[in-house]
């Protein structure tokens, strides 16, 4: 969608507005659940109170993003946040609550793959919600420099000077030192997110 134009009616049919006119680049290195998350912070924060769609809707999106990246995501989840968008966008005072659910909707329109891998896989494609993560050392790669250790502040990573590490994932806080530490030449550290399938509920038809 490179070659959308700039302006107020090009944007908002592609289910955003114009704004102040900043434009955020992002790569596939970005989750666009934790995306909208972020954003549903904001809005939930800036919220002024007045008017219920806007004071608990927001409130409502964010907890079910939240529970999304939590790894506790639901299946119905999705469905549930577009009702909510719409919902908040159709009854909101002003124009906060009336965009509020934009990141969740345009998101959800444009990359529910990632919503349904959170949900239905418990992974995080981008590798970036960390209960849906672990990072490993890979033992062909190790050369045992040891440069992870000490960065390693919850003492997760363990092994001996040019033998192969390990990081023990019950102690591991996920923090990404280990990854920053490691020469770039070895780059023995790699993010996973190990794919569960779980069943995707079967709609049936009733009469």
């Amino acid at each position: 969608m490179l070659d959308t134009p700039v302006d107020y009616d090009s944007l908002n049919a592609a289910g955003t507005i114009m704004g102040s006119g900043g434009v955020v680049v992002m790569d596939e290195s970005t989750c666009m659940v934790d995306f909208a998350r972020y954003f549903l912070d904001f809005a939930e924060k800036e919220s002024c109170g007045k008017c219920v769609p806007c004071r608990l809707g927001t409130k409502q999106l964010l907890q079910i993003l939240e529970g999304i990246c939590a790894g506790d995501g639901r299946p119905g989840d999705i469905e549930l946040l577009e009702e909510l968008g719409r919902g908040i966008k159709a009854g909101s005072l002003c124009g906060l609550g009336q965009t509020a659910p934009n990141p969740a909707l345009t998101t959800i329109r444009y990359f529910r793959d990632e919503y349904e891998a959170h949900i239905y896989e418990k992974r995080c494609p981008a590798g970036v919600c960390k209960s849906l993560i672990s990072y490993y050392i890979d033992p062909e790669l190790c050369v045992g420099c040891t440069l992870c250790l000490p960065s390693c502040s919850s003492g997760a990573i363990s092994g001996e000077f040019k033998g192969v590490h390990v990081i023990d994932q019950s102690v591991c806080t996920k923090c990404g030192m280990c990854i920053i530490k490691c020469p770039p030449k070895v780059s023995a550290i790699e993010i996973i997110s190990p794919k569960l399938e779980l069943p995707k509920p079967v709609l049936e038809e009733v009469a």
